[in-house]
């Protein structure tokens, strides 16, 4: 829903964040242009793996690259970017042990386990709140540039809780981006 509102067909979308390539599969579905990188080898080849095995009747290219997404506006020419969407690592979000929330008594084999998207200290999934927010105003900063007048950048947070405390991820992004020089549509 977000591709289709913001772009129309052929148009060029940026994933950041790529992860195993969701964006990438939907702007396929779309016959939209898409570029998406990733930290991460095996994601960026999963990504690769789930386009090519839906490819069958668009024109449209989308194309998944292992990069820092620092560096992506070496790779993409300004004002050429209708739409960035992204879900981004959240934070250290991951880097503390899994709780069984639920009210059932029941162990899902997650349980007392942590789960990094690596351990890579570029990842923004390792950081600290105040770094995270810091390292995702810097990239949107960069990007912005290549993004086209009017251009529209959807990213997708959720908050959390951390010892106790209401962390509200969300407020962080929209507070850095506009001193970034982003616009606040909508949350």
């Amino acid at each position: 829903k977000v591709i289709s509102l913001f772009t129309h067909k052929g148009e060029l979308i940026l994933d950041p964040f790529v992860g195993s390539g969701t964006t990438l599969v939907a702007a396929q579905d779309l016959d939209r242009n898409a570029v998406g990188f990733d930290l991460q080898e095996k994601y960026v080849n999963l990504c690769r793996e789930r386009v090519r095995a839906t490819n069958l009747f668009t024109t449209s290219k989308q194309i998944a690259i292992q990069e820092d997404a620092k560096h992506i506006p070496e790779y993409l020419r300004p004002s050429s970017v209708s739409h960035i969407w992204t879900s981004p690592p959240y934070d250290n979000l991951l880097n503390r042990k899994r709780k069984n929330k639920s009210r059932r008594d029941r162990d899902n084999g997650q349980i007392g386990k942590v789960e990094q998207y690596s351990q890579d200290p570029r990842d923004l999934g390792t950081m600290s709140i105040e770094e995270y927010t810091k390292n995702m105003g810097d990239i949107f900063e960069a990007l912005l540039p290549i993004l086209k007048p009017k251009g529209h950048c959807v990213i997708n947070v959720p908050d959390m809780w951390w010892e106790n405390q209401r962390i509200t991820i969300h407020i962080n992004i929209v507070e850095e981006m506009r001193r970034r020089g982003y616009e606040l549509r909508n949350i």
